[in-house]
């Protein structure tokens, strides 16, 4: 965001420069409306957006939206032309976020932006005297770095291409049930239902020929609905294998023995607390998905917990009380922070590892960021604790986000 704030602020418009450029960007166009792409001449690059205008189009939408587009397809550009930026080494990493932030533009400006037709139109002129490209910084250790901090932000085939290369398997795995709960409900630990209703789901759901991972929207958790889309489908993707099998993780084994069958580490979680979210923990090696229905509890509750969080004394205890209210509100993401904090300090880093993933669950499904950096902190602090001996690449990563 900073970024673009400064490059709004250079992108200063001179009527007669404006004017030439405008020029010469219609020779090299010649009458192309339709394409949006970046035009170059021997002292320019001219990134054009063009959209579809219809009834419903928004002028002030569409220039917010065209100048970020503009920018993106103008570094695509220049990544796909420059040979520096299209090392070997750097791709098995997913580089394309990187090497954009690598990629810096001066005297940039807006020559065009415009109705004509049936089309809306965007165009900067970026000078190629003006664009500068950070070689130094160019190099598997920095990609590393910015990749641990900002792949919350990359396109999930290059974030899966990052966490695999590292073998954060259980990383890999969370990131896949989030986006797999993006299209199916994938929720594993669920409020009370409707008994009447449920059952009429269900009885409807055995009736039907095809099962499909929708059903699991009206009938989320439900057995049939896994093993029945499973045993007619071949899964040859593990990953995709074990996301669906996580939504029924509380009532079976299949999932967990799957876990030890394609050597997942931590996954044994103890406790001295028989509730049922402990006990789900445990079955799930807190590859947890809560639904929507939680209701909570009271804020005087949670500050009383962060009160006592705060001072430090009677861990067990401040453990059971958030271990309680887990219960009412697993949503609450604060609440698993602290959890994970308590069980470091008491030295219980498997522990605080797997409650880390389920900081991390939700954070995803809350869609927030920053929540997700803090998930991420507290499964680097418990992982670096355990891992015997990681690899450079790995002890970056961890140490990056610590």
């Amino acid at each position: 965001m900073k970024s673009l704030i400064t490059f709004l602020i250079i992108c200063f418009t001179f009527p007669s420069l404006a004017s030439s450029l405008i020029d010469e960007f219609n020779e090299i166009r010649k009458n192309d409306i339709e394409s949006s792409k970046v035009f170059e001449t021997n002292n320019y690059y001219f990134s054009q957006i063009s959209y579809d205008w219809e009834k419903k189009s928004n002028r002030k939408k569409l220039s917010r939206k065209g100048i970020l587009e503009s920018i993106n397809q103008f570094k695509s550009y220049i990544l796909k032309s420059n040979e520096i930026l299209n090392e070997e080494k750097l791709n098995v990493w997913g580089k394309s976020l990187f090497i954009q932030s690598q990629i810096k533009f001066k005297k940039s400006r807006k020559i065009e932006e415009r109705r004509f037709k049936d089309k809306y139109l965007i165009v900067f002129a970026f000078p190629k005297n003006g664009l500068v490209i950070n070689k130094k910084d160019i190099n598997v250790n920095q990609l590393i770095k910015f990749n641990a901090l900002n792949h919350f932000n990359m396109t999930n085939d290059e974030r899966m291409l990052f966490l695999n290369n590292l073998e954060f398997n259980d990383l890999v795995l969370l990131w896949s049930i989030h986006e797999l709960d993006n299209k199916y409900n994938l929720s594993n630990f669920l409020t009370s239902v409707d008994r009447i209703e449920h059952q009429q789901t269900i009885l409807e759901i055995l009736k039907m020929e095809k099962i499909n991972l929708r059903l699991l929207n009206k009938a989320p958790a439900f057995s049939y609905i896994i093993d029945k889309y499973i045993q007619n489908n071949k899964l040859d993707n593990k990953i995709q294998k074990l996301s669906i099998l996580s939504s029924k993780c509380v009532s079976d084994d299949e999932f967990k023995n799957n876990l030890i069958k394609s050597k997942f580490k931590n996954l044994e979680y103890k406790s001295k607390n028989s509730s049922a979210i402990i006990k789900a923990i445990n079955k799930c090696s807190g590859f947890l998905r809560f639904d929507n229905n939680f209701k909570g509890f009271t804020n005087t509750k949670l500050l009383e917990i962060e009160k006592q969080f705060n001072a430090g004394k009677n861990l067990d205890g401040l453990i059971t009380k958030i271990e309680n209210a887990l219960i009412q509100s697993p949503l609450n993401f604060k609440l698993w922070n602290y959890y994970s904090a308590c069980l470091r300090a008491k030295k219980m880093f498997n522990e605080a590892l797997i409650i880390s993933r389920i900081e991390i669950s939700v954070a995803l499904k809350l869609n927030d960021k920053e929540k997700y950096f803090n998930a991420l902190k507290s499964y680097s602090k418990a992982k670096i604790k355990i891992w015997n001996n990681p690899n450079q690449n790995k002890k970056l990563f961890l140490e990056t986000i610590i």
